[in-house]
């Protein structure tokens, strides 16, 4: 008999990447996108979603929350009545925006006792930032995204619509040698597509509703924000070179003022240590290959006008299948043993 998964997170790149993992591995997946712009889930807030659902959701064999773990506080709050398997997969801070929330601390820290649920870290920097609040997930196997979604119907993804009417449902980017994305540190703290154009590459600066619509550039340009991005492993499967910041670099970068790195909060680039940039997962050794690494701005024009994309075929195949394989049979062994 087929297994039955609910899932509910806030995000488009988690709907994509387990629907795809999922369906590889014959479950079926129902899709709920949670609330807009609820982050901190209190004990009401908990309650009140389970007390309005909790016949619904005891009849899925799994739940998988993703995302910010708070969300799973649905299920922790009501442990007593909850009969299915809760899957944590921790994609963000297990407490995004709960700082102040200390019952949650204390159920979280706690969830694992109870058989029926257990906590997947997606990087190595959630297994250290959760051991150190207490939670300690240091012999967890933590299962990166998959990324890749390039064939999935989106009509099974709550935010796909979401995207559409954001970016517009054109196909066609305007045409440029390379994109620069609209995220911080590319704009605020480095105006990097005023630096391409002075340096007469032509640059497409805005944002893009699917990887699929950036295949026309050479190179997708930016500095890194976080530890890992599901846009990390999807570019790797789309054949997209990313150009970024070599380590010492970027940690250079990040003790300047305004750059932007997601730790702490919505911040935290001044709490960066040089030996933690290895656990980010734009420089993955097995998948350096996809990528161009700089030690100075100066470099970059030389690096875009070098790229011959047709000649990285056999570095996109090995990290796309390293991606694939590598997900598929941590979560496979995850599910074999959750029974």
């Amino acid at each position: 008999m087929t297994k039955e998964v609910l899932h509910i997170s806030h995000h488009i790149g988690c709907f994509r990447d387990q629907e795809y993992v999922l369906n590889k591995l014959g479950f079926e997946v129902t899709n709920h996108k949670f609330y807009d712009g609820v982050f901190q889930i209190t004990e009401e807030i908990a309650n009140n979603f389970w007390n309005n659902h909790k016949d619904q959701l005891n009849d899925f064999d799994y739940i998988l929350t993703s995302d910010t773990a708070p969300l799973s506080r649905i299920f922790l709050e009501n442990q007593n009545e909850f009969t299915s398997k809760l899957v944590i997969w921790v994609c963000n801070r297990f407490d995004y925006r709960m700082e102040s929330e200390k019952r949650f601390y204390e159920l979280f820290s706690r969830a694992e006792q109870n058989p029926n649920i257990k906590i997947v870290p997606y990087s190595h920097f959630e297994k250290v930032w959760c051991t150190q609040k207490g939670t300690n997930l240091m012999n967890h196997q933590h299962i990166k995204p998959c990324g890749i979604h390039l064939d999935l119907k989106e009509d099974n993804i709550p935010e796909a619509a979401y995207f559409d009417e954001m970016y517009g449902k054109e196909n066609e980017l305007p045409d440029a040698n390379v994109i620069v994305p609209i995220y911080h540190n590319d704009n605020r703290f480095f105006s990097m597509g005023e630096f391409l154009t002075k340096n007469n590459i032509s640059v497409y600066n805005g944002g893009f509703r699917s990887i699929d619509q950036l295949k026309k550039y050479k190179a997708f340009v930016t500095m890194p924000d976080a530890f890992s991005k599901f846009l990390c492993f999807e570019l790797i499967h789309a054949r997209i070179p990313v150009i970024l910041p070599s380590k010492d670099f970027l940690y250079e970068l990040s003790k300047q003022p305004n750059y932007f790195f997601n730790i702490w909060g919505s911040g935290g680039a001044d709490l960066l240590q040089k030996d933690w940039i290895d656990w980010c997962e734009w420089y993955d050794p097995e998948l350096t290959g996809c990528r161009f690494y700089y030690d100075s701005f100066d470099e970059i024009p030389q690096i875009i006008k070098g790229i011959d994309r047709n000649s990285m075929d056999k570095e996109f195949e090995q990290g796309s299948k390293y991606l694939r394989q590598n997900s598929l049979k941590l979560w496979k062994t995850f599910y074999e043993n959750f029974k």
